[in-house]
This record gives structure tokens, C-alpha cells and sequence, in this order.
């Protein structure tokens, strides 16, 4: 790793503990620190083994490099001044979403698929199986944007549609397709950037008065939403889903 590069990640860390300093508390800061070079609890070893798995044999059905844990630190070119506001990137559970759209009772056809903190992809490839009228994905890391349209090229190559969109933006300002829209989020953004994704939305919504459906995986800062005029639809094992209050 160049100088620079350790520059800049070392610069990104230190924005990112001053977020969750004052998000959480020392304590919080201190636990996330620790993760970090290695010490964590049974729980916590046990669930990253389990989605370690569940990527591997997602990544083997479609040919597809979804899975990992990738840090912020390590990306260059990230659209906007939201980065020390981003989460790593995880990718989707796939169990969790099948429970999603079935649990949603959607007419799926007449809905935009928008995964707002896209990552590599992992969301639409899952999309890509269900009959969304469109799909979308938004991430400010043209690293990430670069493997996901890769990863939604290689399993069209599979079977699956071609008419993905993969763009570099910021979730913030990213303008919504007119239509009726499902809009998803597996846990990308801190509480700062959750609250502008929901009052975008929300204008979004004002503007162009249409079923508008925020799915909110790992809900962690649902008062963000619910602040500013959402209200839960339904909700499953870690995920919310929610629409806009007239």
C-alpha cells in the first residue's frame, strides 16, 4: 500500500470513529474498535461464518463475486462528502429477501426495483428474478458500481434479465424514476444519511403522488424515518418495510 493510500484510509477512520463517537458513545467506538483487530463474541464469529458461507454458495449458483466485507477506507473516487457516513458493504442475504417479497403483497410488475448503497451487486442479481417493471442500483463507490454491473452481466449470462442499471451517485440526491417505486436499503448509512435518504424520498413522493415503498433491511435508525412522515407497513425477521403518510 502506497503512502497515500495509508493517508487516506487512516483520514477516513478517523472521520468515521468521530461519526460513531457521537452517534453512540465512547463505549460503542471502543467495541467497533476492537472488532476490528479481531476480538469479537461467540455470536458475532458464528453469524460471519454463516454468511460466509451463504455468499460462497450464492457466488458458486450464478458465477457471480457478491460476498465479503469490503471497507470504505480501501476505495478511491467516492461521489459526494458522504462517505464517512457509509457502512462497509455487505451484501444482501438471500433467505431474507425471498421472505421479503413474499411477505410483500405487491403488484411487483408495476414496481421500480432501487437498492440505494447497491454495493457489488449482490440485491439485484436476487431483483433480477422477480418481475419488477425496472431495476436500479445507486452506490458513490465506482469500485463497487464496476462489480456490480459486472456481476448483473454474468448472471444475465445465467438466465437472468439484462436490463439492469448500475450507476455512481450519491442515495441522497439520486432522482427516482416516475412510477410506483420499491426502494431498498440493507443497512448502508448511518442515522446522517438515513434521514436525508427518508426526506428525499418523502419529496420524492410529494412531488409525484405514486406508491412509494421503502424496504429497510437491519432497521437500526427507523426513527429517521418515521421522524419525517413514514409509517411501517409490515415488518419480518430484520427488515421493515414502510410507505409514506399523506
Amino acid at each position: 500500500m502506497s503512502k497515500r493510500s495509508v493517508v487516506r484510509s487512516l483520514s477516513f477512520y478517523f472521520k468515521r470513529a468521530t461519526v460513531v463517537h457521537a452517534e453512540f458513545g465512547l463505549w460503542e467506538l471502543i467495541m467497533r474498535l476492537l472488532r476490528r483487530l479481531g476480538f469479537e463474541d461467540r455470536q458475532l464469529a458464528a453469524w460471519r461464518k454463516q454468511k460466509m458461507e451463504a455468499d460462497a454458495e450464492f457466488d458458486r449458483r450464478f458465477g457471480t463475486d457478491t460476498g465479503g466485507v469490503q471497507n470504505l477506507a480501501d476505495e478511491e473516487g467516492i461521489v459526494g462528502e458522504n462517505a464517512k457516513h457509509g457502512l462497509a458493504h455487505i451484501a444482501t442475504d438471500p433467505a431474507q429477501f425471498r421472505q421479503i417479497m413474499d411477505t410483500l403483497d405487491l403488484p411487483l410488475s408495476e414496481f421500480a426495483f432501487i437498492d440505494l448503497g447497491c454495493g457489488k451487486g449482490r440485491a439485484l442479481v436476487l431483483a433480477a428474478q422477480y418481475p419488477f417493471r425496472s431495476i436500479i442500483g445507486v452506490d458513490f463507490v465506482p469500485s463497487f458500481v464496476e462489480a456490480a454491473r459486472n456481476n448483473v452481466s454474468v448472471a444475465a449470462a445465467q438466465g437472468l434479465r439484462r436490463d439492469i442499471q448500475v450507476v455512481v451517485g450519491d442515495a441522497t440526491q439520486f432522482i427516482l424514476p416516475s412510477g410506483a417505486a420499491l426502494v431498498y436499503l440493507y443497512n448502508p448509512f448511518d442515522s446522517h444519511i438515513v434521514r436525508k435518504v427518508a426526506l428525499h424520498v418523502r419529496a420524492s413522493y410529494e412531488s409525484d403522488r405514486r406508491p412509494v415503498i421503502i424496504v429497510y433491511s437491519n432497521p437500526i435508525h427507523m426513527l429517521e424515518f418515521t421522524s419525517c412522515g413514514w409509517q411501517l407497513v409490515t415488518k419480518g425477521s430484520g427488515w421493515v418495510a414502510l410507505n409514506c403518510v399523506a
